[in-house]
């Protein structure tokens, strides 16, 4: 189903009339310095750009239970018996048990301040066990179901914290490829814009090296310079760019 976009947001059309403003003033500058070197030189070097929305088509519900206790078994007791509640309630919300994944549990030992008893050593105060349960689905929307009926389980008894939903797209590696086609391609058409402006054509692709890739939310206008995986939104910018060197004739 489509959908509008939204309009720009004001902060961005400033930095989109400044690059629009600098391309025009590109052109002008191709009939001067750039001319010359694109003339002087065999091969030409220029970066291309490919941008893609995507819709992830995984995702995963996490939370942490906490239990705590002056005896460790009676902590490890009540644990069981939250994590029985826990997972009776995701079944009852539809989650295939196959799906839901419990972690090991960790273990911290708990400690009071005795200043001024013993010349101020900790003495041990319990015990506090944690776990993490995750569920994760192709059904994106079954998961987002499960996020706003989770908050029931705060009424149940259980000491248990909810993780933001992650979001994933399966298909990224194909993608990557896909993409790193449509930059080189990119390349090329900025490569030969620039030649004939010079009275020189474009010949064979001479190297081509791929920069990080950005994966952002929609609207997104920052970048890493390690790459950006973002996991909190549904949708998401995969933007990819490569630095290509072409022959020129």
């Amino acid at each position: 189903m489509g959908s509008m976009n939204p309009p720009a947001p004001r902060s961005l059309l400033l930095p989109a009339t400044i690059l629009a403003l600098g391309l025009a003033l590109g052109a002008v500058v191709l009939s001067g310095p750039l001319s010359d070197f694109v003339k002087a030189h065999h091969t030409i070097t220029v970066k291309g750009y490919a941008e893609r929305h995507i819709d992830s088509d995984f995702a995963l519900w996490s939370a942490t239970l906490t239990t705590r206790a002056k005896q460790v078994n009676q902590a490890a007791d009540q644990m069981d018996k939250d994590t029985q509640t826990v997972t009776d309630f995701l079944v009852a919300q539809g989650v295939p048990k196959e799906n839901i994944t419990i972690s090991d549990l960790t273990t911290t030992a708990l400690s009071k301040s005795t200043e001024g008893v013993d010349g101020g050593l900790d003495q041990l105060d319990g015990y506090k066990l944690e776990r993490n349960i995750e569920v994760t689905s192709k059904d994106i929307d079954s998961i987002s179901k499960l996020a706003g009926a989770s908050p029931a389980l705060l009424h149940s008894g259980v000491e248990i914290s909810f993780n933001a939903i992650e979001y994933y797209c399966t298909k990224l590696a194909d993608l990557k490829v896909t993409m790193l086609g449509d930059a080189v391609q990119d390349a090329q058409r900025r490569a030969e814009e620039i030649a004939a402006k010079s009275g020189r054509k474009v010949g064979v692709l001479r190297s081509a090296n791929q920069g990080v890739f950005q994966i952002t939310s929609v609207y997104e206008t920052e970048t890493s310079s390690e790459g950006a995986l973002d996991t909190k939104s549904r949708e998401k910018s995969m933007k990819a760019v490569v630095t290509a060197e072409f022959e020129l004739l």
